[in-house]
Protein backbone atom coordinates (compact mmCIF):
# COMPACT_ATOMS: atom_id res chain seq x y z
CA UNK A 1 0.00 0.00 0.00
CA UNK A 2 2.61 2.37 1.28
CA UNK A 3 4.12 1.49 -1.87
CA UNK A 4 1.75 2.30 -4.46
CA UNK A 5 1.03 5.60 -2.70
CA UNK A 6 4.99 6.29 -3.02
CA UNK A 7 4.62 5.65 -6.90
CA UNK A 8 1.67 7.28 -7.54
CA UNK A 9 3.54 10.65 -5.41
CA UNK A 10 6.35 9.77 -7.84
CA UNK A 11 4.71 9.80 -11.09
CA UNK A 12 2.32 13.04 -9.85
CA UNK A 13 5.90 14.79 -9.68
CA UNK A 14 7.31 13.81 -12.94
CA UNK A 15 4.47 15.00 -15.01
CA UNK A 16 4.06 17.93 -13.20
CA UNK A 17 7.73 18.81 -14.03
CA UNK A 18 7.10 18.44 -17.61
CA UNK A 19 4.03 20.11 -17.98
CA UNK A 20 6.34 23.42 -16.28
CA UNK A 21 8.89 22.34 -18.56
CA UNK A 22 6.61 22.81 -21.57
CA UNK A 23 4.98 25.44 -20.64
CA UNK A 24 8.57 27.64 -20.16
CA UNK A 25 9.05 26.51 -24.04
CA UNK A 26 6.05 26.92 -25.41
CA UNK A 27 7.07 30.28 -26.93
CA UNK A 28 10.43 28.58 -28.45
CA UNK A 29 9.95 27.10 -31.63
CA UNK A 30 11.01 23.61 -31.43
CA UNK A 31 14.25 24.06 -34.24
CA UNK A 32 16.03 27.17 -34.01
CA UNK A 33 18.19 28.65 -36.79
CA UNK A 34 21.98 29.68 -35.57
CA UNK A 35 21.62 32.88 -34.67
CA UNK A 36 23.36 34.79 -37.57
CA UNK A 37 26.64 36.39 -36.87
CA UNK A 38 27.91 39.93 -37.95
CA UNK A 39 31.24 39.85 -39.22
CA UNK A 40 33.69 42.07 -38.12
CA UNK A 41 35.60 44.29 -40.05
CA UNK A 42 38.45 42.01 -40.00
CA UNK A 43 36.84 39.60 -41.09
CA UNK A 44 35.11 41.20 -43.91
CA UNK A 45 38.09 41.78 -44.93
CA UNK A 46 39.65 38.86 -44.54
CA UNK A 47 36.82 37.78 -46.37
CA UNK A 48 37.46 40.20 -49.08
CA UNK A 49 41.20 39.05 -49.43
CA UNK A 50 40.21 34.88 -49.66
CA UNK A 51 38.03 36.06 -52.30
CA UNK A 52 40.73 38.19 -54.25
CA UNK A 53 43.06 35.46 -53.40
CA UNK A 54 40.66 32.81 -55.89
CA UNK A 55 39.78 35.31 -58.56
CA UNK A 56 43.43 35.40 -59.07
CA UNK A 57 44.18 32.33 -58.86
CA UNK A 58 41.76 31.36 -61.42
CA UNK A 59 42.84 34.06 -63.41
CA UNK A 60 46.19 33.04 -63.40
CA UNK A 61 45.60 29.58 -64.70
CA UNK A 62 43.21 30.89 -67.41
CA UNK A 63 46.27 32.89 -68.71
CA UNK A 64 48.84 30.71 -68.88
CA UNK A 65 50.09 29.49 -72.07
CA UNK A 66 51.26 26.69 -73.85
CA UNK A 67 55.27 27.75 -74.67
CA UNK A 68 54.63 26.06 -78.05
CA UNK A 69 52.01 28.85 -78.59
CA UNK A 70 54.36 31.71 -77.74
CA UNK A 71 55.42 34.30 -81.03
CA UNK A 72 58.61 34.22 -82.25
CA UNK A 73 58.49 37.70 -81.61
CA UNK A 74 58.66 37.71 -78.24
CA UNK A 75 61.72 35.46 -78.28
CA UNK A 76 64.86 36.67 -77.50
CA UNK A 77 68.27 36.04 -78.73
CA UNK A 78 72.01 37.03 -78.19
CA UNK A 79 73.81 38.76 -80.98
CA UNK A 80 77.34 38.07 -80.87
CA UNK A 81 80.30 40.83 -82.72
CA UNK A 82 83.57 39.52 -83.28
CA UNK A 83 85.72 42.57 -84.05
CA UNK A 84 89.11 42.49 -85.60
CA UNK A 85 91.98 44.78 -86.41
CA UNK A 86 91.97 47.21 -83.74
CA UNK A 87 95.19 49.44 -84.43
CA UNK A 88 95.82 50.49 -81.12
CA UNK A 89 94.17 50.86 -77.51
CA UNK A 90 93.74 54.38 -77.35
CA UNK A 91 90.61 56.24 -77.15
CA UNK A 92 87.21 54.37 -76.93
CA UNK A 93 85.33 51.87 -78.99
CA UNK A 94 81.51 52.73 -79.96
CA UNK A 95 79.36 50.34 -81.99
CA UNK A 96 75.34 51.04 -82.09
CA UNK A 97 72.84 48.62 -83.07
CA UNK A 98 70.04 49.46 -85.56
CA UNK A 99 66.54 48.00 -86.54
CA UNK A 100 64.86 51.23 -87.87
CA UNK A 101 66.17 51.88 -91.84
CA UNK A 102 65.20 55.82 -91.52
CA UNK A 103 66.50 55.87 -88.21
CA UNK A 104 70.40 54.11 -89.58
CA UNK A 105 70.28 56.14 -93.36
CA UNK A 106 69.82 59.85 -91.57
CA UNK A 107 72.17 59.05 -88.34
CA UNK A 108 69.57 59.13 -85.63
CA UNK A 109 72.15 57.70 -83.47
CA UNK A 110 69.82 58.16 -80.59
CA UNK A 111 67.37 55.93 -81.86
CA UNK A 112 69.70 53.31 -81.63
CA UNK A 113 68.33 50.02 -80.23
CA UNK A 114 71.61 49.42 -78.08
CA UNK A 115 74.57 51.83 -78.04
CA UNK A 116 77.92 50.13 -76.29
CA UNK A 117 80.65 52.27 -75.10
CA UNK A 118 84.05 50.39 -74.35
CA UNK A 119 87.46 51.58 -73.81
CA UNK A 120 90.05 50.50 -76.03
CA UNK A 121 92.35 49.13 -73.44
CA UNK A 122 89.28 47.02 -71.67
CA UNK A 123 88.23 46.31 -75.33
CA UNK A 124 88.47 41.87 -75.54
CA UNK A 125 87.26 41.85 -79.48
CA UNK A 126 83.75 40.32 -78.87
CA UNK A 127 80.63 42.95 -78.89
CA UNK A 128 77.59 41.09 -77.16
CA UNK A 129 73.73 41.86 -77.87
CA UNK A 130 71.39 39.89 -75.66
CA UNK A 131 67.72 40.01 -75.01
CA UNK A 132 67.04 40.82 -78.89
CA UNK A 133 63.56 40.46 -80.28
CA UNK A 134 64.63 38.27 -83.89
CA UNK A 135 64.04 40.41 -86.72
CA UNK A 136 66.26 42.46 -89.25
CA UNK A 137 69.40 44.70 -87.96
CA UNK A 138 72.15 46.95 -89.01
CA UNK A 139 75.30 47.47 -86.96
CA UNK A 140 78.01 49.86 -87.60
CA UNK A 141 80.73 50.82 -85.34
CA UNK A 142 84.36 52.84 -84.95
CA UNK A 143 87.55 53.44 -83.28
CA UNK A 144 86.99 56.90 -81.43
CA UNK A 145 90.59 57.36 -81.02
CA UNK A 146 90.44 60.89 -79.30
CA UNK A 147 87.50 59.94 -77.50
CA UNK A 148 85.41 62.99 -79.02
CA UNK A 149 82.66 60.70 -79.45
CA UNK A 150 82.97 61.92 -82.92
CA UNK A 151 83.77 60.07 -86.56
CA UNK A 152 86.67 61.82 -87.34
CA UNK A 153 87.38 60.76 -91.50
CA UNK A 154 89.16 64.53 -91.86
CA UNK A 155 92.32 66.32 -91.44
CA UNK A 156 95.25 63.79 -89.41
CA UNK A 157 93.16 61.74 -87.83
CA UNK A 158 91.12 58.97 -89.55
CA UNK A 159 89.42 56.66 -87.44
CA UNK A 160 88.85 53.10 -88.02
CA UNK A 161 85.89 51.66 -88.70
CA UNK A 162 82.87 48.82 -89.65
CA UNK A 163 79.67 47.67 -90.61
CA UNK A 164 78.00 44.16 -89.78
CA UNK A 165 77.96 43.45 -93.53
CA UNK A 166 81.83 43.55 -93.17
CA UNK A 167 82.54 45.85 -95.92
CA UNK A 168 86.22 45.36 -97.66
CA UNK A 169 88.37 48.46 -97.93
CA UNK A 170 87.39 48.51 -101.79
CA UNK A 171 83.84 48.49 -101.92
CA UNK A 172 84.11 50.67 -98.83
CA UNK A 173 85.65 53.61 -100.96
CA UNK A 174 84.15 53.02 -103.57
CA UNK A 175 80.34 53.39 -101.52
CA UNK A 176 79.80 57.07 -100.80
CA UNK A 177 76.93 56.65 -98.22
CA UNK A 178 76.02 53.01 -96.60
CA UNK A 179 72.55 52.67 -96.08
CA UNK A 180 70.86 50.01 -93.67
CA UNK A 181 69.80 47.70 -96.57
CA UNK A 182 73.70 47.74 -97.45
CA UNK A 183 74.43 46.98 -93.91
CA UNK A 184 71.43 45.11 -92.70
CA UNK A 185 71.34 41.02 -91.65
CA UNK A 186 68.42 39.02 -90.11
CA UNK A 187 68.62 37.35 -87.07
CA UNK A 188 65.98 34.20 -86.13
CA UNK A 189 68.56 32.74 -83.36
CA UNK A 190 71.54 33.77 -81.62
CA UNK A 191 74.11 34.69 -84.11
CA UNK A 192 77.88 35.54 -84.41
CA UNK A 193 79.09 38.25 -86.60
CA UNK A 194 82.87 38.37 -88.02
CA UNK A 195 83.93 42.14 -88.58
CA UNK A 196 87.49 44.05 -89.70
CA UNK A 197 87.92 47.34 -88.62
CA UNK A 198 88.78 49.44 -92.03
CA UNK A 199 91.56 52.43 -91.54
CA UNK A 200 92.39 54.60 -94.59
Amino acid sequence: MIRAIIYAVLVCAIMTIGLVALDLNKDKPISVAPEKKELSEADKQLTKKAVAIQIKAAKTKADQVNPQQVSQKTTSITLTALIKGLRNDKGQIIAQLFDNPNAFNNNHFDQAVRTLVIPAKDFSGELSFNQLPRGEYALVLFHDENSNQQFDQTGSLIEGYAYSSNLSKNVAAKTAVVTFRDAAFRAESDKKLNISLLYH
